[in-house]
């Protein structure tokens, strides 16, 4: 293993975005396969689109992600990003892989059978209805995007120290060919005049 290969590679990412779970679990199949240190931190859609006109399908989804994030900040302040990232790892098992992702999910109590999933305190589902959370998220909404310096969403990485949006996957790679990616993903951010490759997507999310 190349000795740099184990420096911190951080997903920011919010529990109810598909792509966001996506590009976690590849990064976790990196981590499987490279022993990066990967670490798994909040930034909230809500926060990003609280003040923007949206379709009506997108103002529901991300008023609808408040509860999630907000029990994810909670668990991180109180326990660390180690449990944070059970959390979020419990919560998308149950909400992407396991359920039809609609509208009509209710997404804190998804969160509350997370937090029973990964071993923590069921208290933590309170902050969920909390909105004295919300300066909160918009803190960490905010350190999440400075680097950036795009108006950008999830996922966010952080390679080598230098953050980028995306990358942006609809299915998992996995084996080899994940590490692959992490290989092509990790040229590209050490390429200062890199700013954006973006293509059309095709097909469904293959979120399992």
């Amino acid at each position: 293993m190349e000795e740099n290969l184990r420096d911190a590679v951080v997903v920011h990412v919010d529990p109810s975005c598909p792509f966001a779970w996506i590009t976690a679990c590849w990064l976790r199949e990196v981590e499987q396969l490279r022993g990066i240190d990967l670490q798994v931190r909040l930034l909230s859609l809500s926060v990003v689109n609280e003040h923007r006109e949206l379709d009506a399908w997108y103002r529901g989804f991300n008023d609808q992600a408040w509860g999630p994030s907000r029990v994810m900040a909670a668990v991180a302040r109180k326990r660390g990003p180690v449990d944070a990232r059970r959390f979020y790892e419990a919560f998308g098992e149950r909400f992407h892989v396991q359920l039809d992702t609609g509208d009509d999910v209710d997404r804190d109590a998804v969160a509350r059978q997370a937090l029973a999933d990964a071993g923590l305190p069921e208290q933590f589902a309170a902050a969920a209805t909390d909105p004295g959370r919300d300066d909160d998220l918009r803190a960490l909404t905010r350190a999440a995007l400075e680097p950036v310096g795009l108006d950008v969403g999830v996922p966010v990485t952080v390679i080598d120290g230098v953050a980028a949006s995306g990358p942006v996957l609809s299915a998992i790679p996995r084996g080899e060919a994940a590490v692959a990616l992490f290989d092509a993903v990790r040229t590209l951010a050490g390429q200062d005049a890199f700013v954006r490759l973006e293509r059309r997507r095709v097909g469904k999310l293959h979120v399992a």
